[in-house]
């Protein structure tokens, strides 16, 4: 009981680190999109930062500007323009703010997802489509309760490895146990579930996966 509250507290503690971090990021507003968009636009490229961040403790004010050069051309293409000064010293107020927490993770590389190639723009909307239907159910299930402070795509992660599976012809119980495996690999004893949660979520899943007409995407 004591390790998991001890671990509840260092995942709070991460939540406030990436909210930090991404107070930083729509100060610096790369791309010119506060103005017009929710303050939830650089989320992607936040985590991104803040798990490699929380990965290499160690990491110097260059080489995490490169990283984040890397991140946000992996997100906006050429469509990124920054200078290395600039982001260099994002990057030292980004690891100033991480000396204030403890931040005791192994955490997922965000920004290196398998990429999908559509055969037209129909497939991508109904992919698209199917990918916001499964992060509403899993944002309303929240099997850690912390969608109150945390990012709205928090499970980014879990979730993007679940469509995954969705692509093998999966049963609702061959899901159920994936779903389990993929969260207990993320959250450890942070992740404890009722006995019936993960099942009635797999089937969630699969009816919109099926309702939504994407097999063989």
């Amino acid at each position: 009981m004591l390790s998991s509250k001890k671990k509840l507290i260092e995942l709070i503690e991460l939540i406030e680190f990436g909210n930090e971090i991404k107070e930083i990021i729509n100060l610096w507003d790369p791309m010119g999109l506060m103005d017009f968009c929710p303050a939830d636009e650089y989320e992607t490229e936040t985590k991104g930062i803040r798990n490699l961040v929380v990965n290499n403790r160690n990491i110097d004010k260059k080489s995490l500007g490169q990283e984040i050069r890397n991140i946000f051309e992996y997100y906006f293409s050429d469509k990124y323009k920054s200078e290395q000064e600039i982001e260099e010293d994002i990057a030292s107020k980004i690891i100033e703010k991480s000396k204030e927490y403890k931040l005791n993770f192994i955490l997922p590389n965000y920004y290196d997802t398998k990429k999908i190639i559509f055969k037209n723009q129909k497939e991508a909307d109904i992919y698209i489509n199917l990918c916001i239907k499964i992060n509403k159910i899993i944002n309303l299930w929240d099997p850690l309760k912390i969608m109150d402070i945390s990012f709205s795509n928090e499970y980014s992660y879990e979730i993007n490895r679940i469509i995954e599976e969705l692509s093998k012809n999966i049963s609702a119980q061959d899901l159920a146990e994936k779903i389990n495996e993929i969260f207990k690999n993320s959250y450890n004893e942070l992740y404890e579930i009722e006995k019936n949660e993960e099942i009635e979520i797999a089937r969630k899943i699969l009816e919109v996966y099926n309702i939504g007409e994407v097999r063989g995407i």
